[in-house]
């Protein structure tokens, strides 16, 4: 094994650890050696820790054993070339900088070197401290960056893995909590006696509808704990039908507030998953119920318009207006970000609501936006696909 270490003077066995910078050179040719390690130490500093091997086996059996912060390798080396370095460098473990040298401009060996993960290439032959500190400083930027972006992705599957494993915990204890509630409610319902009253017969009916919509969330989220994804295959969905069901289910919440909602029937079909268009509805008819509709005579509107002029006749739009306090035209994009809520929103929320509405729509290409035009209350625009 020919293997170096240059140093200026003996140095104390704690030089190694007050080095700034580690830097191997694998060069078989002296003299190639003593002119990099003079350019490297002229230009880094006199601390700069510079370690030769003469070979790829050595440099490699070294970069087992030791933390180094630049290599420099030659492309002709007595037992390999410099592009089988560069391969069994990617074998090892760590980003570290690499530059690749030849005694002559080639760029068909350059492009393969840098193929392999060589972060810059010079010739020898014309090597100046120029040269060599542009190339010196933007592979250790280089080097930093891919180790920065490695630790992101592990620190990404790590999130994911939990997440994974939280989401698949919690679907299992929804998934029993459901079906002890649903069973409970059945054997309630079984022993009521006399039979209900029509207005207590109503209730029930709002519990089941309720019990239903949430075996749909708990069946979403069993899906996506087994498949990694939420069912989103559209199909043909009659919107009267569906928005008169939310609307049946959203009766309670409605009622308490004493919410007129104008419904202008007959509505189209569109072409989604119908439970992902079930929460688009949902979302917007709550958000305009918790924070846009007027305290005296809160009144919403579901309609369809005319699409605007450069839209295809494929799509339908829909307005979902309430007549409430309106929302800035400062705020009419950032309402849609996760998490953001209005300062004046009087009820407490998470509000995740439009950014999910957001992404269901644009998911089947389709938009929404804030009517700007819109003079009194708050008006939503968004379209779908038509069946």
């Amino acid at each position: 094994m020919r293997l170096t270490m240059q140093t200026q003077a003996s140095p104390a066995p704690s030089a190694r650890h007050t080095a700034e910078l580690r830097v191997l050179l694998i060069d078989d040719n002296l003299a190639d050696r003593v002119h990099l390690s003079w350019l490297l130490r002229r230009g880094l500093g006199k601390q700069t820790e510079i370690l030769e091997a003469e070979d790829g086996a050595s440099a490699l059996e070294l970069l087992r054993r030791e933390r180094v912060d630049l290599i420099l390798v030659d492309y002709l080396l007595p037992d390999m070339n410099g592009l089988d370095v560069l391969d069994r460098l990617r074998e090892l473990p760590g980003e570290t900088a690499t530059i690749f040298l030849t005694g002559q401009g080639n760029e068909k060996i350059a492009a393969e070197a840098i193929k392999r993960g060589a972060l810059d290439y010079c010739v020898k032959r014309d090597l100046a401290w120029e040269k060599l500190q542009r190339a010196v400083s933007q592979s250790l930027s280089a080097a930093r960056m891919r180790k920065h972006d490695a630790r992101m992705v592990e620190q990404l599957r790590s999130t994911h893995l939990e997440l994974d494993h939280f989401v698949r915990a919690l679907s299992h204890d929804m998934s029993a909590n459901f079906m002890l509630l649903d069973d409970s409610f059945r054997q309630l319902r079984r022993s009521y006696d006399p039979p209900p009253a029509t207005g207590e017969f109503t209730d029930f009916s709002h519990v089941e509808a309720c019990l239903r919509e949430s075996k749909r969330f708990v069946d979403d989220l069993v899906t996506l704990a087994r498949t990694g994804k939420i069912q989103m295959e559209p199909q043909r969905v009659e919107l009267g039908e569906l928005i008169e069901e939310v609307l049946f289910e959203q009766a309670g919440l409605l009622d308490e507030r004493g919410v007129r909602v104008l419904l202008a029937l007959p509505m189209p079909a569109v072409y989604c998953n119908p439970g992902r268009v079930k929460q688009v509805f949902v979302n917007l008819i709550r958000n305009a119920v918790r924070h846009g509709c007027d305290d005296e005579r809160p009144e919403i509107d579901i309609a369809v318009i005319e699409p605007p002029a450069a839209e295809h006749r494929s799509r339908v739009w829909f307005r979902i207006h309430d007549n409430g306090p309106g929302i800035p035209e400062k705020s009419h994009d950032e309402i849609f970000l996760p998490g953001k809520r209005l300062p004046a929103a009087h009820q407490q929320g998470t509000g995740m609501g439009l950014a999910i509405v957001r992404k269901i729509i644009e998911h089947y290409g389709g938009s929404i936006f804030v009517d700007a035009t819109c003079q009194h209350g708050a008006a939503f625009i968004f379209s779908l696909p038509a069946a």
